[in-house]
């Protein structure tokens, strides 16, 4: 129950929000511990010598400190991916493997920083390439190699993550039934190195028409799942593996139609439904969409169409979004990368685990576009830092918040439970977030009876005159930047004493850990 209290604070003259904190009885649900999950595009793989630039250890350094999660390896390119055991690697992905094969399991390779340097050089054409692809629907398939699973599987692996791989869908039997066959060649290979992977198969089937001419209904994709589930349980390495799927787009109506038929046909063989989410058109985007609440609360009513679709079909399954970011299309130039990305960010996180959402697998960690955590020179962008944060200080237990004396719209707060994996912080304590969209500051104020509680807080706001479209941040005043390539800075709290108002500037965001307030539902 939420605690009864004044409906508006004057404290020291400010006007400020109070909040009501659901902290007595059961949480209103639980997340799974791998709740903020990552991608890799598949894309990165349409020239498989860029693979092998997930073993730069700055890279892997960023990636091991949002451990433990998934991986995803996925995405369009997925459907054009074909696997040949027996074909040459590229030549910086055999030099890189080489230099594995010398050294214990996750060594860092020094050796290939040379290598590095030349692909990196030529990345920004090869993300050029992509873009238009991508953007011209126009795909070709690319053949990736032994050493193409195995730098993926080592990335993964060594940095905490349990990979997730999407095999292609597209590849049919007289333009009907799946042809399993590369899949299996694929299997083989993985099960004979012992490699522990989840699977998906096919990504957003409701576009397999705008992408190939190909046309899979939902039953029939039901059948082909059901068909992957028994090739996998011929392996002793596979049979208890995890598959998740469909993977299908924004919840349109025919994605709808689709998903629903394909629950019906092979719901019963995966262990979680997936589904994607972008805001906007990254093409058309603007700033004023990433600061509207409108824009923010779409995604609600995408969820509640999911959910109601799979609660009446499928009603024990967990519900995951397998792949998802602001907008689509690669992201939004200088939006996506940028300070004012974090607030649909946060918020999909705040509301995705609210609404029962149990895994969010955000597009993309490195790679093609603008809504990558890293970009092309392994810096971290503010969506990083906000992930690491929220990684640190949130738990997978989720609170009642609510709060008077403000439209709940534009300040838009979540609370859950500390993470009881937080050295500072012990069972009992909550973490409240908040974002502000108003643009003048916004005062909170916790209840009477919280009032003599410490409370530490991590604000995070933009650093620069680019203000809210600046590609770095500061946490409590300190910019936000790597020690050196295999350090990571201390996110230091700044302590406020009990009593204290709350303060949210103009467009920012922050978290709140409220110590020792013996939230029941935590203990």
């Amino acid at each position: 129950m939420l605690l009864p209290l004044l409906l508006l604070a004057v404290a020291g003259g400010l006007r400020a929000a109070v909040l009501r904190l659901g902290l007595r009885g059961n949480p209103r649900g639980e997340v799974s511990p791998a709740f903020l999950s990552l991608t890799l595009d598949a894309s990165l793989a349409r020239d498989p010598r860029y693979v092998a630039l997930l073993s730069n250890p700055k890279l892997r350094a960023l990636a091991t400190a949002l451990s433990p999660g998934f991986l995803r390896f996925g995405g369009t390119e997925t459907d054009f991916l074909i696997f040949d055991p027996n074909k040459d690697s590229t030549l910086e992905e055999k030099i890189l493997w080489e230099l594995e094969a010398q050294q214990e399991a996750c060594a860092l390779r020094p050796a290939f920083a040379a290598v590095e340097k030349l692909l990196l050089a030529q990345w920004p054409n090869q993300e050029k390439l992509i873009l238009a692809e991508h953007n011209r629907k126009k795909h070709k398939n690319t053949t990736i190699t032994r050493n193409t699973l195995d730098i993926l599987y080592s990335f993964a692996n060594c940095s905490g993550f349990h990979l997730v791989f999407g095999l292609n869908a597209l590849l049919r039997k007289d333009g009907l039934q799946w042809d399993s066959s590369n899949a299996r060649t694929l299997l083989d290979y993985c099960a004979s190195r012992r490699y522990n992977i989840s699977w998906e198969l096919g990504n957003e089937p409701n576009s397999f028409r705008k992408k190939s001419g190909v046309y899979i209904d939902g039953f029939q994709l039901g059948q082909d799942f059901i068909h992957l589930r028994q090739l996998l349980s011929n392996y002793t390495f596979y049979w208890n593996t995890k598959l998740y799927g469909p993977d299908v787009g924004q919840p349109r109506k025919h994605t709808q139609r689709l998903l629903r038929s394909f629950l019906k046909s092979g719901g019963k063989v995966i262990d979680a439904v997936t589904w994607h989410h972008y805001y906007v058109n990254g093409r058309s985007a603007t700033r004023k969409d990433f600061l509207s609440p409108e824009v923010l609360d779409t995604f609600v009513t995408a969820v509640q169409e999911v959910l109601e679709i799979v609660h009446g079909t499928v009603p024990d399954k967990k519900v995951w979004l397998g792949e998802t970011s602001s907008a689509y299309g690669g992201g939004a130039p200088r939006l996506s990368n940028t300070y004012v990305a974090g607030f649909m960010w946060l918020d999909k996180l705040g509301l995705s685990a609210r609404k029962g959402i149990d895994v969010v697998m955000r597009q993309v960690f490195f790679g093609a576009g603008t809504y990558h955590l890293v970009d092309a020179n392994f810096e971290p962008l503010p969506d990083y830092w906000l992930s690491l944060l929220y990684k640190k200080l949130v738990g997978t237990k989720v609170l009642q918040v609510g709060l008077a004396g403000a439209d709940e719209r534009k300040l838009r707060v979540y609370l859950h439970c500390t993470n009881a994996l937080h050295p500072k912080y012990r069972e009992g304590d909550v973490t409240l977030f908040a974002l502000n969209l108003y643009n003048v500051t916004q005062h909170l104020q916790l209840p009477n009876y919280l009032s003599s509680k410490h409370v530490d807080q991590y604000l995070l706001l933009p650093h620069g005159k680019e203000n809210i479209l600046s590609r770095s941040i500061e946490l409590n005043g300190r910019v936000l930047r790597m020690v050196d390539d295999k350090t990571l800075p201390e996110l230091t709290e700044k302590p406020l004493g009990p009593g204290s108002i709350l303060g949210l500037p103009a467009f920012s965001y922050g978290f709140y850990v409220i110590k020792n307030a013996k939230a029941i539902a935590c203990i």
